[in-house]
């Protein structure tokens, strides 16, 4: 494995549509390819509510931390957030 990629995709955007970033997702992980994908069902393209930054700034973090090295804070969850891990 060259890489990994984190993906968080708001199902109401009107610019990028859920199966562009379906089937990127698909590709890479039968490549072998580390992919953690969020979907937000109550975003669009910019991600507005507080909450659902919240919970994806904490899985970034933790994200770069498991490929990058470093440390995170232990990731919770955070209430009222939508993600569904896909």
């Amino acid at each position: 494995m060259r890489g990994a990629l984190m993906i968080g995709h708001g199902l109401n955007d009107p610019r990028v549509k859920i199966a562009a970033s379906e089937r990127i997702v698909k590709a890479l992980r039968e490549r072998g390819v580390a992919v953690d994908f969020f979907v937000y069902p109550d975003e669009g393209h910019g991600f507005g509510r507080a909450e659902n930054n919240q919970d994806f700034y904490g899985r970034a973090e933790v994200f770069l931390a498991r490929h990058l090295g470093g440390r995170a804070e232990p990731s919770h969850e955070v209430k009222g957030s939508s993600v569904e891990v896909r």
